[in-house]
């Protein structure tokens, strides 16, 4: 709480002066209390813009601190931070490599997309996108609409399956296939 009294008082020395300013937030706080340190800041910082290190909610998953913070970054958005910054897979344990530094974007827009989605900033247009081109088993349309879609192609193109219209997931007992079937015979014995 202090840190937030200071910063207010240097975002207003700041201001004074001229200067414009963004204010860094933590990097590592409990999931319960990411709204209400967003909103105080907001307060006392009288909305300059906020931006949060992740952050990151939890401290048992080295290795995995991107995804802890993507959780972290979807409330943080929710709840008005301005900028969200990404954490990679080595956050703590090393330098980060190329591959982190993609890992740790991805996971980072996607907290982003779903705390903007919570605040209503679009009401999940990409997700109703998807959901139709699954329900059409429409691959191309699903790599379209996904937030990596190189990675997605990646791993169906690496495990084929026998059937084109499925995934080697479920193969001959995809739900979609099934429902999707049963719908077009359905409707055939309505029209006959």
């Amino acid at each position: 709480m202090q840190e937030l009294i200071i910063l207010g008082e240097l975002v207003d020395r700041a201001r004074e002066r001229g200067v414009q300013t963004i204010v860094e937030g933590p990097g590592h706080i409990p999931l319960k209390e990411i709204a209400t340190n967003v909103m105080i800041q907001k307060k006392l910082c009288k909305n300059a813009p906020f931006y949060m290190l992740g952050p990151i909610v939890t401290d048992i998953a080295p290795a995995y601190d991107h995804i802890v913070s993507s959780i972290g970054a979807s409330q943080s958005a929710a709840a008005g931070a301005d900028f969200i910054c990404y954490v990679t897979p080595a956050e703590h344990l090393a330098l980060p490599g190329p591959e982190d530094v993609k890992e740790g974007l991805i996971a980072s827009r996607i907290g982003a997309y779903v705390g903007d989605m919570a605040k209503g900033i679009h009401n999940g247009e990409l997700d109703l996108v998807m959901a139709n081109a699954r329900k059409k088993l429409d691959w191309e349309g699903q790599y379209a609409a996904a937030i990596c879609p190189a990675d997605a192609r990646a791993i169906r193109d690496a495990k084929p399956p026998e059937d084109p219209d499925t995934c080697t997931m479920c193969g001959s007992y995809c739900a979609v296939k099934l429902v999707n079937e049963w719908l077009d015979d359905a409707s055939q014995d309505v029209f006959d």
